[in-house]
């Protein structure tokens, strides 16, 4: 899915949750104003479509979060943008141009 998917989806979960939640205080409230038996199949299945979407909603959150990067990913951002700013963009290209080319000539020897 495409973040903007995931976004959307995961409103519609939170939605979904808010909805159900309401749905069963007004159903507990109703019943204890008006003395009626609760109706147990209903909660159930209304507390089980509520549990798994908390379920589906955590997941997408969990995939929308970027994992923390290491310290050798924070290390190399941070290198390259030291380099761009002290080099320019040319001479960086130019010097990433020529590494690869030698790299490239050592993994065939």
């Amino acid at each position: 899915m495409q973040p903007q998917e995931l976004r959307k989806f995961y409103d519609e979960l939170i939605s979904c949750i808010d909805e159900i939640t309401t749905q069963i205080e007004e159903v507990s409230s109703f019943e204890t104003k008006y003395g009626h038996k609760p109706d147990q199949q209903w909660e159930y299945r209304a507390k089980k479509k509520l549990r798994i979407s908390m379920q589906f909603a955590t997941k997408v959150e969990a995939i929308n979060k970027p994992l923390p990067k290491s310290y050798d990913q924070r290390y190399q951002d941070h290198f390259m943008r030291i380099l761009l700013e002290e080099l320019g963009p040319t001479a960086l290209k130019k010097i990433q141009a020529e590494a690869s080319t030698i790299a490239r000539s050592e993994s065939n020897e």
